[in-house]
């Protein structure tokens, strides 16, 4: 999946990618993996937000969540697209 897909502007793009840089620093997982997992929550949520400038915050919380999951053993399960 094109994460940049995803974004409709470069200041979307900025915030998005501030996030996923957090998170990297945060939860100690690869960039790649952290923004695989942003990318496929970020696109589910799009599909069903009604007010996108709250999409940073509630799928950074959503990809930290699951990525905590998996560090403490449980697989990760994505939806496929």
């Amino acid at each position: 999946m094109n994460l940049d897909a995803l974004f409709e502007d470069e200041a979307e793009r900025k915030q998005h990618t501030s996030i996923i840089q957090g998170l990297v620093k945060e939860v100690g997982f690869s960039e790649i993996t952290v923004t695989t997992v942003y990318a496929r929550i970020l696109d589910e949520y799009k599909k069903e937000a009604k007010i996108k400038i709250f999409l940073p915050i509630l799928v950074g919380r959503r990809v930290k969540s699951l990525l905590l999951e998996v560090r403490s053993g449980s697989p990760l399960i994505l939806k496929p697209i």
